[in-house]
């Protein structure tokens, strides 16, 4: 595991090196569609939609599946607004660069283990807020973005646990 990481770490840098005249790049694009390949080592695929709406926002879908064994899996869906910040004075626009923003997920989590009697299905929705920062290469074709997102739990199954939702990835993406 150890080796993939390193490996995809090193990858990573070297896609970020291709980035020169990166805000060129996204002038023409105005969706980008991504995976986060780092959330396949523990078991979750993550897949996103990202739509621009305007010269420094987006509106980001994301679905995923993660199951971990001994019974336990989870579906989400769920929905972010970006805002993307010049701060490194980059003259980077929506859909490149870093972005802010709040979010918004439901998750269907389903345990059927010998613990089930414990820890039972259930529904959550949470909000919360990611940062992330994408960098756009190869002509305004392909995106890197790493991100972290945070979530608070508005629902609570029966006994009274309440998913605390964060995550984390390197989304890897193509931009049209």
């Amino acid at each position: 595991m150890t080796k993939v990481v390193s490996l995809f770490i090193v990858l990573l840098f070297a896609a970020m090196s291709l980035t020169t005249n990166a805000a060129d790049y996204t002038t023409s694009k105005s969706k980008v569609v991504s995976i986060n390949p780092l959330s396949l080592t523990y078991g979750r695929l993550n897949a996103s939609l990202e739509f621009k709406q305007g010269t420094s926002n987006s509106l980001t879908v994301t679905a995923g599946y993660w199951d971990w064994g001994w019974g336990y899996s989870a579906l989400n869906v769920g929905a972010s607004y970006k805002w993307y910040i010049d701060a490194f004075d980059e003259g980077k626009k929506s859909l490149n660069g870093l972005a802010v923003g709040p979010r918004a997920d439901f998750y269907y989590n389903n345990y059927s283990g010998s613990y089930s009697s414990i820890y039972d299905s259930y529904s959550t929705f949470t909000i919360g807020a990611e940062v992330s920062y994408k960098w756009v290469f190869g002509d305004g074709k392909w995106a890197v973005e790493p991100n972290f997102s945070f979530g608070i739990p508005l629902t609570k199954n029966r006994s009274g646990y309440a998913w605390q939702s964060w995550g984390w990835g390197v989304n890897i993406g193509y931009c049209f």
